[in-house]
């Protein structure tokens, strides 16, 4: 049993994920928790990666005193050690493979302008010293989004990826000047950490992250209109298939957040 999962540690290495040190803690009686450590010389961008697999997981992110190394430890009221390295390893195998074009990308050179991990760590985030943030209801703003993707904007914020302002791109909802390029704005505040998960969506979709300008929000967007209308349709495809893989971790970290029932589609 523990051979499997030591070989699943090990294969983490053909997604680039460079493993420094893991203890299963499978046999020694709970006594400590299970803990994977991998270093920062992974593929540029892989902290809020990491992050994502470890809150669907229900496992938990950190960084050492050095920030050099990132450790994922198990759960405290872990009942099955086997389980849990198991439902790690697969969701990491699941979120890889998805990010497997944006990891050749980063291979070719088109390195991440933004680093989630330094702004996270670094920016000021005054919004998290106040009351809990309330998002807005999709219906209160649906009517001023480009035509082309209200069902787009409306399905991501059912999805739990509340958005504040977005752009499609596409001249035919822009007639009387020319569109932005194709955009979207998220609360990064809706509930905690979901900033790393909306730097995954947009790397598993093909879009690009960054901080808004205000210090807080995620922005990601496109570089040309080409194909706009493919590339909202994959991000909310992603974006079901995100949501269905954080639900348990996003019910815990903030249980009121209501996600739309409906059959979510697997990439």
């Amino acid at each position: 049993m523990t051979s499997k999962i030591e070989k699943g540690i090990r294969d983490l290495s053909k997604y680039d994920l460079v493993v420094k040190r893991f203890n299963l803690a499978i046999d020694e009686n709970q006594a400590r928790l299970p803990e994977l450590e991998f270093d920062r010389a992974s593929y540029p961008g892989f902290e809020a990666h990491l992050y994502t697999i470890a809150d669907a997981a229900l496992w938990t992110p950190k960084l050492d005193s050095t920030d050099d190394v990132l450790v994922l430890k198990g759960p405290r009221d872990i009942i099955d050690p086997y389980y849990s390295w198991k439902r790690l390893l697969d969701i990491t195998n699941r979120i890889m493979k998805y990010l497997e074009f944006h990891r050749q990308e980063v291979k070719h050179g088109i390195i991440p302008s933004t680093n989630w991990l330094f702004n996270e760590n670094q920016w000021y985030r005054k919004n998290w010293d106040h009351p809990q943030h309330k998002t807005s209801a999709v219906d209160e703003f649906l009517a001023s989004v480009d035509e082309s993707i209200q069902a787009h904007i409306k399905e991501l914020n059912d999805l739990g990826f509340p958005t504040t302002q977005s752009c499609s791109g596409m001249e035919k909802d822009h007639r009387d000047r020319e569109p932005y390029l194709p955009y979207v704005m998220f609360d990064e505040r809706a509930y905690q950490r979901s900033s790393a998960h909306l730097f995954t969506l947009a790397d598993i979709s093909g879009w690009i992250p960054s901080y808004g300008p205000h210090n807080f929000d995620i922005e990601i967007r496109l570089l040309d209109s080409t194909d706009a209308e493919a590339c909202w349709d994959k991000l909310v495809t992603s974006a079901r298939t995100l949501a269905r893989l954080l639900q348990h971790y996003r019910t815990t970290v903030k249980p009121d957040l209501v996600v739309a029932r409906q059959q979510f589609q697997i990439l």
